[in-house]
């Protein structure tokens, strides 16, 4: 049986009402007595003593835990901060008492109506003031002319202040990892807040590193205020709010917060977004063009990433996105346009219409440009004046003379590379490879410029984008002097600017447009001999139409497939020479005469295919045992003639004869022997 830890006596009185024993007095009343004279030391030491030595049950444990916190509450009203420090955490007070007097601990933590379990006791021995700075006020001498405005007493007040902080750091620390989980949460934030106001970043960072219980609503306040952003966002990040990270992240880069330990925060969020990528559209979707507008090169690797998907729900952000950056940032939803139409392959028309738009308004800002127009216009007189020069100077001959290189390639080849070369080619891509864009408002619109001359080969394209072909080849062959790119125009159906041209200007996934003739936004080509031998034919009259007598030969001979003699004879003028037509005709009489032969061979390799299933037949009816009649030459009995075909009734009498031979039925079937040509042969 457990002895009670009350005191024992032996001598009891007996009075009419009462009965008294004599018997020493409690610890707690020892206790309670030593404070009430003022001798806490003593108080302490009994504490202490009757710790010592022994294992306490949980009587007297609580017993002891009561005697420290009233020996705490004593110190603490006496302004002895220090000295109540280890009587609180011995007493394991719940924190929430002591913070209490801490208005700025206790204000974004404590609900109004919230309460603390505590001894019976505890709470005659607590202090009347409501907060520390009272007491510390009340318990500070009267010097004059007030406690408040003396220079004295406000000296007294901020040691004090001091020793408490230190007080109630000591108790929390003491007491971290105890208790219930609110007794937990409410130490944790409490500390972190006395860090952050105390300016000790590094015990705070260590504090906030081995905790997760602290209340992130108290406690990012009050980091925010005293710059401790950093370690607010190294705590946002342990409990996964990511997005709250960004959110003051944001603060940091637009000036609203500041933290010097804190060396990059837009760096850090591009590194936040791209572990993200492919995992949080939603996050990237919030942040890409925020970004970008701060930073265009990392924002668009972030919103161009190859790890995007191409689902129906993303196409629809894109254009939500793109149409956010034309707003904000329009030279960088330029080049995020380019990335939907080039790589995303975007098969949209307002996708399509809107880059060459923007491809067409950069080629007519490079244009304003004085030193780029005075080139250009350079290039172009040039390459006319040198085509003009060698067609005069070449004596007539029918030797014929190898073209020089198209507009494109000369250009190309001899213009410095440089922004402006680079928007030029872009436009000219655009303007062929895309559909769906207004080609006579385009067209319109570099004419409004005055630039129709020196952007020749571009109206030219936009020419054949109206279907005036005519008009599109005069301006290559007759205006640009370029027979390459007309030749290549009339032979394609529509195209200036071959694939391999496109390769070979090194300008990357722009070439990918030319790569295959079904990809987005290729180029629609007439793609059948006759419409193709009708654009040739059209380039043979406008050559002829100008005089052109070599650039005729040269275009009769190399393109003599697609034309036919008897539709080029009745266009050549009278006064020509036979000469320039002599390699075209003799092209055209052996392409005439070996069609001829191979028609020849093709119809004796088909009678001899027929001469073999002739003679094989016989064979097949023999087996069959079937008999071969020839057709009666008279009238059948109604007077109507009878019929010339050998098969009619021929499946009737084999069947007859064959059931005369074998005595069985026979189903009657058509004999149809096979051929390679598949058709049917007539066996007589």
């Amino acid at each position: 049986m457990r002895h009670s830890s009350f005191p024992r006596s032996s001598i009891l009185v007996y009075g009419q009402d009462t009965v008294h024993s004599l018997v020493q007095p409690t610890i707690i009343a020892r206790v309670e007595a030593l404070l009430e004279n003022n001798q806490v030391e003593d108080a302490a030491d009994i504490a202490n003593n009757f710790a010592s030595g022994q294992a306490l049950d949980s009587d007297e444990a609580e017993t002891l835990e009561y005697i420290h916190q009233i020996i705490a509450f004593a110190l603490f009203s006496q302004t002895r901060f220090v000295d109540a420090a280890p009587h609180f955490l011995a007493g394991a007070l719940d924190p929430r008492i002591l913070i209490s007097y801490f208005p700025e601990l206790s204000r974004p933590l404590f609900t109004d109506g919230e309460e603390a379990d505590m001894y019976d006791g505890i709470a005659k021995r607590m202090p009347i003031e409501a907060n520390i700075d009272d007491l510390i006020r009340n318990y500070s001498p009267h010097l004059p002319p007030s406690t408040r405005e003396a220079p004295a007493a406000q000296e007294i007040h901020k040691i004090l202040r001091e020793e408490a902080i230190v007080m109630i750091k000591s108790f929390l620390q003491g007491f971290k990892g105890q208790g219930k989980y609110k007794q937990q949460e409410v130490t944790d934030t409490a500390l972190a807040i006395l860090f952050a106001r105390s300016g000790d970043t590094t015990s705070l960072i260590s504090h906030l590193e081995s905790t997760n219980s602290a209340s992130i609503s108290a406690v990012e306040p009050v980091l925010l205020e005293a710059g401790e952003v950093g370690a607010l966002c190294a705590l946002l990040k342990a409990r996964g709010d990511e997005g709250r990270v960004m959110e003051i992240w944001k603060g940091l880069v637009e000036g609203r917060y500041s933290d010097s330990s804190v060396s990059d925060s837009l760096s850090n969020m591009f590194a936040l977004l791209e572990s993200k990528q492919g995992k949080d559209r939603a996050m990237l979707r919030k942040w890409g063009v925020w970004l970008t507008v701060r930073d265009s090169e990392r924002g668009l690797m972030l919103l161009m990433s190859p790890k995007r998907s191409a689902k129906e729900k993303d196409r629809e952000e894109d254009l939500t996105v793109l149409s956010e950056l034309q707003q904000l940032h329009p030279s960088a939803a330029r080049k995020f346009l380019e990335w939907l139409v080039i790589v995303r392959r975007r098969d949209d028309a307002e996708l399509h219409a809107q880059l060459v738009q923007a491809c067409v308004d950069e080629l007519l800002e490079c244009l304003q440009d004085e030193s780029t127009l005075k080139l250009w216009r350079a290039k172009f007189a040039s390459y006319t004046s040198q085509s003009s020069q060698k067609h005069a100077l070449s004596p007539p001959s029918t030797q014929l003379q190898h073209p020089q290189s198209s507009f494109f390639t000369y250009f190309v080849s001899t213009a410095p590379d440089s922004p402006s070369k680079r928007a030029r080619l872009k436009a000219l891509f655009a303007l062929q490879a895309l559909s769906g864009y207004n080609a006579e408002m385009v067209k319109s619109q570099i004419v409004a410029s005055g630039f129709e001359k020196v952007l020749g080969l571009e109206v030219a394209l936009l020419d054949g984008k109206m279907g005036m072909h005519r008009m599109a080849l005069r301006a290559l062959a007759l205006t640009l002097r370029d027979p390459v790119s007309a030749e290549t125009y009339a032979r394609t159906g529509g195209m200036v600017i071959p694939s391999k041209a496109v390769e070979a200007c090194g300008m990357g996934e722009w070439g990918t447009l030319f790569a295959a003739n079904s990809g987005p936004g290729i180029l629609e080509r007439e793609k059948s001999s006759e419409g193709k031998g009708e654009l040739v034919r059209m380039l043979l009259e406008v050559y002829m139409e100008d005089g052109e007598p070599q650039q005729t030969t040269r275009l009769l001979s190399s393109q003599a497939a697609s034309l036919d003699a008897v539709d080029v004879i009745p266009l050549v003028p009278p006064d020509w020479p036979l000469s320039s037509l002599s390699p075209f005709l003799t092209h055209s009489f052996r392409r005439t005469l070996h069609a001829k032969h191979e028609g020849q061979i093709i119809k004796a390799i088909c009678a001899a295919q027929n001469s073999k299933v002739f003679e094989g037949s016989y064979l097949v009816f023999r087996e069959q045992g079937a008999i071969v009649e020839e057709a009666d030459d008279e009238e059948d009995g109604d007077g109507e003639p009878e019929s010339f075909n050998e098969k009619d009734g021929l499946a009737e009498k084999i069947a007859l004869h064959l059931q005369d031979q074998q005595g069985i039925e026979v189903g009657v079937t058509d004999v149809h022997p096979g051929v390679s040509n598949g058709e049917e042969v007539d066996v007589r």
